[in-house]
């Protein structure tokens, strides 16, 4: 078996994906210990006293629109869109990056068990008992990377923008609300981030591109059709 040599840019990708990810898992187990809790703790209190009516009802917007189901829909109904209109690499990249996001996050959670901030900070009940990393935030920049890497032409600086706005306030929303401590949701941009690198970077192996470009059209039909005439007269 031949093994594809991978070039230098798919390398860096998939390696530096790798690096973010046990970065997140180093983050995950200095945030267990006493003096960063103490430390997060306080960045919470520090937040209370802005709390308003409008802010809150922000907050819980924000933590609406970026919930671990809202991830799973958009990891289902996306690449099927994507899909139709042929743009199957984007498919399988925006099916792999969300719910590998969501699987690493949920991963780490149970095997860290991080605690929640104390009760007297929640505005809102968290969704579980574990803190490390947010769930809400690993989607929130989850959706602000696939934009970047979906959308195409001069709108993309724009619609990048607004992807780092749209993490940002979610993760602020998660600390405001007295759910989750600022590590929390640094891990989760960072499990969004790593799995992000890790997915394109496999996705541009230029045999996989190439197989997914030939995929439907009148040349892959071809070839499949001449590959199982040569595998009929092998038998024969």
């Amino acid at each position: 078996m031949i093994v594809e040599r991978l070039h230098v840019t798919e390398r860096m990708k998939i390696v530096g994906g790798l690096l973010l990810l046990m970065l997140m898992a180093v983050l995950g187990i200095v945030a267990k210990t006493p003096t960063l809790t103490r430390v997060d703790i306080r960045l919470d209190e520090h937040l209370v006293p802005i709390r308003d009516a409008v802010l809150t009802l922000g907050a819980k917007g924000a933590t609406a629109v970026a919930q671990a189901e809202v991830g799973a829909v958009i990891a289902v109904v996306v690449p099927v869109g994507l899909w139709l209109l042929r743009r199957r690499r984007d498919a399988l990249i925006t099916a792999c990056l969300m719910a590998g996001s969501l699987a690493v996050a949920f991963a780490v959670k149970i095997l860290l068990a991080e605690h929640r901030p104390p009760q007297r900070l929640w505005v809102i009940p968290p969704d579980n008992e574990e803190s490390f990393p947010s769930g809400h935030a690993t989607v929130a920049a989850a959706v602000a990377l696939l934009l970047f890497l979906l959308v195409r032409g001069r709108l993309r600086a724009l619609v990048a923008i607004l992807g780092v706005l749209f993490a940002l306030g979610v993760g602020f929303a998660r600390v405001y609300l007295g759910v989750h401590y600022p590590v929390d949701v640094v891990g989760g941009y960072l499990v969004a981030a790593g799995v992000s690198l890790v997915v394109v970077g496999i996705f541009d192996i230029p045999s996989i591109r190439r197989g997914l470009e030939d995929v439907g059209t009148p040349a892959s039909g071809r070839h499949h059709a001449r590959r199982a005439s040569r595998t009929m007269a092998e038998r024969h």
